[in-house]
């Protein structure tokens, strides 16, 4: 009888002296707080505006967006201002094109993170004036928990304040191709099966990088072989429209399986391709250090670019 007392004692939870059994208590475990790095992959939850026609705080109208930090490099895909854009018609115009173009985020480059001053150098981005090795970008960075806010100047002289929150990226759950798949590239040669372009491309190839982790990516190029021209200090949306024409970038979660490479989108300068669905397969062949992905356009046209990886 009384050893059933202790025990629905014990199950009710009252105080421990109820339920002493005479052993020692166990030490408290010990958590380690994880580091405060950047390196990994982040997602925007909050923007705060003081100045402008949106200044406030914005939760739930912030749109989609992923961020990717390696050592070095990093990457950064995501629909600024806070409402969906409109989806591409079947034909779309130069305009329409252009007017889905402006307030996409779409860059890729090297960056420093130095004594809470984040500079960020694009090699890569919808603008062809900032690929121009002097560009950069520069944020204060702030920690707050594990969380992390990258604080910049707005162009009206009031501030912008986006809060990142971390992305699980939990290596063990990626397949073995997925880690062997990790990390910076860059397009270095392409193969077209047909067309205009025909043929290999090397010398004139555009820049572009892919960042791959176990779990995500984000890929940014200029698909033409020449260079882009610039848009002038006041462009129109036919003239947006006319680089979205060659300019390629998009970023989400991938699988990589039985080397079949299958992307799906969060978030793309095309916003019809941000309906959850994935993209078209992609025939991944590895030939030493570098990698092939092979695939055919909606032509049946088979196209190949090599992947070279960066050094991190």
């Amino acid at each position: 009888m009384h050893r059933n007392i202790f025990s629905l004692v014990c199950i009710l939870g009252l105080p421990l002296a109820a339920c002493d059994s005479g052993a020692p208590t166990p030490e408290p475990v010990a958590f380690t707080a994880a580091p405060l790095v950047l390196e990994g992959v982040w997602e925007r939850a909050e923007v705060l505006l003081d100045s402008g026609p949106d200044a406030g705080i914005h939760l739930l109208d912030v749109q989609p967006s992923i961020y990717i930090f390696a050592k070095t490099h990093y990457g950064v895909a995501a629909v600024e201002g806070f409402a969906p854009r409109p989806y591409l018609s079947e034909e779309p115009t130069d305009a329409e094109r252009g007017r889905a173009l402006i307030p996409y985020l779409g860059e890729m480059g090297a960056y420093t993170n130095v004594d809470g001053k984040l500079k960020l150098a694009p090699i890569v981005t919808k603008d062809p004036a900032e690929t121009d090795g002097e560009t950069t970008r520069e944020f204060d960075v702030v920690w707050d928990g594990i969380d992390v806010w990258l604080n910049s100047a707005a162009t009206d002289g009031g501030s912008v304040k986006v809060r990142l929150t971390r992305v699980d990226q939990d290596m063990a759950l990626a397949t073995p191709d997925a880690q062997r798949l990790a990390g910076v590239w860059r397009r270095a040669e392409m193969v077209i099966g047909a067309g205009p372009d025909a043929g290999t491309h090397k010398d004139d190839a555009q820049p572009g990088f892919y960042i791959f982790t176990p779990r995500a990516f984000i890929g940014t190029y200029v698909s033409s072989f020449v260079p882009r021209p610039l848009l002038g200090s006041a462009p129109t949306d036919e003239a947006w429209g006319a680089n979205y024409q060659s300019f390629v970038s998009f970023g989400g979660a991938y699988t990589l399986r039985d080397d079949v490479l299958v992307l799906r989108a969060t978030v793309s300068q095309n916003p019809n391709t941000m309906l959850g669905r994935p993209f078209q397969a992609i025939d991944v062949k590895w030939e030493g250090e570098d990698v092939w992905f092979i695939y055919r356009n909606s032509a049946g046209v088979e196209n190949r670019t090599r992947l070279v990886r960066v050094a991190d």
